[in-house]
C-alpha cells in the first residue's frame, strides 16, 4: 500500500497483536510485571483488565513469548463454555484426551497431571484472554481448586485477561479473594500516545526519519484519546491517504482528512489536548446506532450493538467481533458507523468472501434488515436497538 512510498518495510499499524511491536506505557510496564509475578503465587489469581483496544492481547502475546521449556502453558480464548466443558477444553490444552469424561474424572486427570509436572520440575501455567466472558459457575469452579482441603491443584498457576467487566463477575463469583493481583489497564497519556506512534514508525523501519509532524502526533491523541487501536486505525487511515498523494509525511491536515473519512468527531477548539474527542468504541455510555443479530446456521446466538466507529469482525481474538469459525478469516470484515448513524461494511480480503443476501459484495451501505453471509455465520442489520447480550460466539 504505502510501504515504498514512506520507506518501510512492513505496515506499522496493523489490527493484529503483534508482540514485535509492544509499546511499554508505565501501565503496560506494571501489567507485564504483575504477569511476571505469577510464579510468586503458587496459589492464586493475576488478573489484568482493561477496554477494547487497550493492548492486553498483545501484552499477553509478548509474554508467552518470553516464556522458557520450564513452563507448560494452556492458553484460553474460547471461554462460553459450561464448567465441564472449560475443564474439558484446559486439559486438551495440555494436550490430554479429556473429552467424553465426567466432571470428577476430569479433576481427578488435572491433580494427575499437576503432580506429574511438579515432579518434572515444570510449571503449568493457564492464561484465559477475554475472560470476561466465562461464567460465573466456571469461576466459581476455578476458585475451588485453589482452595481444594488436599492441595492436589497447588501447583497452579493462572493469569486472567478481560474487559473491566471481569472485576464484576469475579466478586460475584466469590473469588475476589483469590486474587493477588489486579490492575486495569489505562489508555496512554499524550506524551506516550506520540511515543507509541513513533515506535511502530521505528518497528516498521523509519529509524530517525519523521513521518509525522509534531502538529499530527498531537492531534492523534485528540482524536483517539490515547486508545491504540483507535491510534492504529487513525494513523493508518492517514497513512493511505497521504501516500496517495506521493507525500512522505503525514501532517495535521491529513489526520483531520482521515478522521473524516472515519466520520469521527472533530475536535473542539475549546478543548485541550488532553480531551478524548472519540467515543471509545463499546463503551456503555455510548450512543448505539443499531444492533447486530448473530446467527449460526439460522439459529439466533447473540446480538451485540453497533456504535460510532470501526467495527472489526473475524475469527482473531483481537477482533471487536469474534466470530469463531474456520469459515471466517483472521479479520473479515469492518463496519464503519459515522456519527450521522450510516455503517458502511467492508470486505478486509477475506479468503471466502462477504455476502449481502446472495450478492458477493467488497463494499456495502447498510440498510435495516440487510443479512451478512460470512460462512456459517449470518448476522442482521437492524436500526432499532433490541436486546442486549455478550460479545464472543
Amino acid at each position: 500500500m504505502y510501504l515504498q512510498n514512506f520507506k518501510l518495510n512492513q505496515q506499522p499499524f496493523e489490527p493484529s497483536p503483534d508482540p514485535d511491536f509492544l509499546f511499554l506505557s508505565n501501565f503496560h510496564e506494571r501489567a507485564r510485571s504483575y504477569m511476571e509475578s505469577v510464579w510468586d503465587f503458587p496459589n492464586g489469581i493475576v488478573s489484568i483488565t482493561g477496554e477494547i483496544g487497550v493492548g492486553k492481547t498483545t501484552l499477553i502475546n509478548a509474554f508467552i513469548g518470553r516464556l522458557d521449556d520450564q513452563v507448560c502453558l494452556a492458553s484460553i480464548n474460547q471461554t462460553q463454555l459450561s464448567p465441564v466443558q472449560f475443564l474439558q477444553l484446559l486439559l486438551a490444552e495440555f494436550g490430554l484426551k479429556a473429552f467424553k469424561k465426567r466432571k470428577i474424572q476430569l479433576l481427578d486427570m488435572f491433580a494427575r497431571f499437576l503432580s506429574e509436572k511438579a515432579a518434572d520440575g515444570k510449571n503449568p501455567l493457564i492464561i484465559i484472554d477475554e475472560a470476561q466472558n466465562l461464567s460465573k459457575n466456571v469461576l466459581k469452579e476455578i476458585g475451588r481448586l485453589f482452595v481444594d482441603e488436599k492441595k492436589k491443584y497447588e501447583a497452579l498457576r493462572i493469569i486472567l485477561s478481560g474487559h473491566t467487566e471481569l472485576n464484576d463477575t469475579m466478586d460475584a463469583a466469590g473469588i475476589q479473594g483469590l486474587v493477588r493481583l489486579r490492575l486495569d489497564l489505562g489508555s496512554l497519556n499524550s506524551e506516550e500516545s506520540c511515543a507509541y506512534i513513533l515506535h511502530r514508525l521505528a518497528v516498521a523501519g523509519a529509524g530517525d526519519t519523521e513521518i509525522f509532524t509534531d502538529a499530527a502526533l498531537v492531534s492523534v491523541y485528540r482524536y483517539s484519546g490515547g486508545i491504540p487501536r483507535l491510534i492504529n486505525t487513525l494513523c493508518d487511515t492517514a497513512m493511505i491517504g497521504a501516500g496517495s498523494q506521493d507525500r512522505d509525511t503525514v501532517s495535521e491536515g491529513a489526520i483531520e482528512a482521515a478522521a473524516r473519512e472515519l466520520n469521527w468527531k472533530e475536535p473542539s477548539s475549546e478543548t485541550d489536548e488532553h480531551s478524548i474527542m472519540v467515543p471509545v468504541l463499546n463503551q456503555p455510555d455510548s450512543k448505539r446506532y443499531g444492533v447486530l443479530s448473530i446467527a449460526y446456521k439460522g439459529r439466533t446466538t447473540n446480538e451485540f450493538p453497533l456504535f460510532m466507529g470501526k467495527l472489526l469482525i473475524g475469527r482473531s481474538t483481537t477482533n471487536d467481533l469474534q466470530i469463531d469459525s474456520r469459515y471466517v478469516s483472521s479479520h473479515h470484515a469492518q463496519i464503519i458507523t459515522g456519527a450521522d448513524g450510516k455503517s458502511l461494511l467492508e470486505d478486509l480480503n477475506s479468503t471466502n468472501g462477504l455476502f449481502v443476501g446472495k450478492r458477493k459484495i467488497r463494499r456495502h451501505r447498510l440498510a435495516p434488515g440487510d443479512i451478512i453471509g460470512l460462512g456459517q455465520h449470518t448476522i442482521t442489520y437492524f436500526k432499532e436497538r433490541r436486546a442486549s447480550h455478550r460479545k464472543k460466539h
